[in-house]
């Protein structure tokens, strides 16, 4: 089992009107936390579900009533999404909100105190590992990263940045109920953990964003990345991250980027995927129709939409995926 493989987790889907289960809940997948129905005569009808990809935790949580309630120091980043109703919180004295224009980014130090959620709120919300934001983070600068990202509590969904990290999220959570989602394929998993970590660093304003802006494009760039390559080839099922092709060639991820763009014109998971849609290819002229599908082999090579692996293997091949298929082994 590759060393990712261990950090995926089956969804888990929990709906009751007793408090206690809903706290017993989040305490178990997100954090432990007191909680309380706001309106006299209310009764909770709370539905959860949860998806645990890697370092995130993508939750689905809807309470059925008005509640407010107090969390201790998270010990994770946290990003809530609200697509619907709206919620009113303070982290460590900081007011923080979220609605349907703008997103809420709590970090992992100080007191949480939910104010209010609407009955109607309903909220994907992604726990993310703070040693894995933080790493990531440093990987990027090529700096260590040795002090909280001190987040601010809003990203709005009006801003570019703001929209590619609230479609992740939303996309996540359209996937929690999905048994045979692609996302539980390291393949796919691991550069979509990967994305959403950089989205969520480019969207929200902390005291490395400037860096993060302007990162270093005038340094030198090692000409060797024949190592990440050759890797690459000689395994491209394995699920790369920009950051274990950077740790493979022994230089920083922004280093590595430079130099994939010198030399092949595109980012290094963008080859990462021309390899596989050639290995794709291969599977799919070297099988016989009635042993496989062009779902199954793009969802193989870590392509979980069909339709977009099909676009994108016409273009390469002139030819749609299911034609090279019936041709099989001939």
């Amino acid at each position: 089992m590759d060393a990712y493989s261990s950090h995926l987790r089956p969804a888990v889907s929990v709906r009751t009107r007793d408090p206690d289960e809903a706290r017993a809940v989040c305490g178990e997948h997100l954090y432990p936390r007191s909680m309380r129905l706001l309106e006299r005569g209310a009764s909770l009808d709370a539905r959860f579900a949860f998806l645990h990809l890697g370092s995130l935790t993508v939750a689905d949580v809807r309470y059925g009533a008005a509640v407010a309630g107090v969390t201790e120091a998270l010990d994770s980043y946290h990003l809530n999404v609200a697509q619907s109703g709206r919620f009113w919180a303070c982290q460590d004295g900081r007011p923080i909100s979220g609605g349907p224009d703008h997103a809420a980014v709590y970090r992992p130090v100080g007191q949480t105190e939910l104010h209010y959620a609407s009955a109607d709120c309903h909220l994907l919300a992604v726990k993310v590992d703070r040693r894995a934001l933080e790493t990531h983070l440093g990987e990027v600068l090529d700096v260590p990263v040795r002090d909280t990202i001190r987040l601010s509590g809003r990203v709005d969904d009006g801003s570019a940045a703001g929209r590619t990290v609230t479609g992740l999220v939303r996309f996540l959570g359209a996937e929690i109920d999905n048994a045979d989602s692609a996302f539980y394929e390291p393949i796919v998993a691991a550069p979509l953990e990967e994305a959403l970590l950089t989205a969520l660093l480019m969207a929200a304003d902390h005291q490395y964003r400037d860096r993060l802006r302007d990162r270093a494009p005038w340094r030198h760039a090692p000409r060797s990345i024949l190592p990440a390559v050759d890797a690459v080839h000689a395994e491209p099922q394995r699920p790369y991250t920009e950051a274990m092709l950077a740790e493979i060639a022994g230089i920083s991820a922004g280093q590595l980027r430079l130099e994939f763009r010198r030399q092949f014109a595109m980012t290094p998971l963008n080859y990462v995927r021309e390899v596989r849609l050639v290995a794709a290819h291969a599977e799919l002229a070297g099988t016989d129709a009635g042993h496989t599908t062009v779902s199954a082999v793009a969802r193989r090579w870590g392509f979980p939409r069909t339709a977009t692996f099909t676009a994108r293997y016409q273009a390469r091949f002139h030819v749609p995926p299911g034609t090279t298929l019936r041709r099989g082994r001939g």
